[in-house]
């Protein structure tokens, strides 16, 4: 016969309520032997709790969301997506939470993500916007109207039920620039995204701010047709055959970096005394590349779960105990720049 939380109550003898708060996370005024206690009657009995039937009473359904507005069908091969999945997952595994994934293409994104926010089939979602800054603050004036909390990846809002997550990519970007500047380069070039990501316009305004305060008179902001690798080398081969004076290129992501190396090999520039190249990420292949990619290390899995904590944080409390994280960047120096 299946064991019930009234089981479970009458084995560890405690009440019906403190096997509910142990359960539902409330433990922070329990002693921890009676917590340990209980969770041992769990195990004995091997209870599973009705997580759906527990959710529509408490109106907790035990999952969180990760949502993002990506062109890109590989979304989820996205190297800092894939660390912000991590962190989270690390994080929500530790109180039974379980995770959806839904990701949208900015063309279908209006209805689809309207109605999946409207559904509160979660507890709280992690999201990470692409777009223009206009059509990013609709998708998040929809978020608010759910009154369901809600994490930014990289991007703000104000109200009660938002929070964000970001990282220095402006002291990021800078910090490059001067690297570069400091070898001697004067004509530093930006490799940019096809699509619109908060974080690549936080790395532009760096990139162009670094630039200008140094004094330099020369700087210059280019985007691919595609980011892939494929993507990138086409567009630096045809940026170097057009202007070889160009010395130092600066990508917005690890990956646009790799097409930048293979370009300056196929045009026989080497790398890094022809040709400097700084990537953003630090991707776990940056440092087997060759020569080893000089980058901006991002602390993806740091960022997921700092934004997990924070959902869990305010449906426990009701509120968020932080609602702004802003991790730093380093420029982590290899064989590249």
């Amino acid at each position: 016969m299946k064991a019930t939380m009234r089981d479970v109550a009458k084995q560890s003898g405690v009440s019906l309520q403190s096997v509910s708060n142990v359960l539902n996370g409330r433990t922070s005024q329990m002693r921890e032997e009676t917590r340990l206690r209980i969770l041992q009657s769990i195990r004995d009995l091997n209870y599973q709790p009705n997580v759906q039937a527990r959710g529509l009473r408490l109106q907790c359904t035990k999952t969180m969301a990760f949502l993002t507005i990506d062109p890109a069908v590989r979304f989820l091969s996205d190297p800092f997506h894939v660390a912000i999945l991590s962190g989270m997952v690390d994080t929500l595994r530790q109180q039974d939470y379980g995770l959806l994934v839904q990701g949208f293409h900015p063309d279908q994104a209006g209805g689809g993500f309207r109605r999946l926010v409207h559904q509160r089939r979660f507890d709280g979602a992690v999201v990470h916007l692409s777009g223009s800054p206009d059509r990013r603050s609709e998708h998040i004036e929809e978020l608010k109207s759910t009154g369901c909390p809600f994490v930014l990846i990289e991007d703000r809002a104000e109200a009660s039920t938002a929070a964000c997550v970001l990282a220095d990519n402006q002291g990021g970007a800078a910090a490059a620039v001067a690297l570069l500047q400091a070898e001697g380069h004067q004509r530093i070039g930006f490799l940019a995204t096809d699509r619109l990501w908060p974080a690549v316009e936080k790395r532009i305004t760096g990139y162009e701010e670094a630039i200008r305060t140094s004094g330099g008179r020369w700087s210059q902001v280019w985007g691919v047709d595609r980011e892939t690798v494929e993507g990138a080398r086409s567009r630096v081969e045809a940026i170097l055959r057009d202007d070889p004076a160009v010395t130092a290129i600066l990508c917005a992501n690890d990956v646009l970096a790799v097409g930048a190396i293979q370009a300056a090999r196929q045009l026989g520039r080497k790398v890094p005394t022809s040709l400097s190249i700084i990537g953003f990420g630090d991707n776990d292949i940056a440092q087997h590349l060759d020569p080893p990619l000089t980058t901006v290390a991002l602390p993806g899995v740091e960022m997921g779960g700092r934004a997990a904590e924070l959902l869990l944080a305010y449906i426990q409390n009701g509120k968020f105990d932080a609602p702004e994280v802003v991790f730093p960047t380093k420029l982590i120096r290899r064989g590249s720049a």
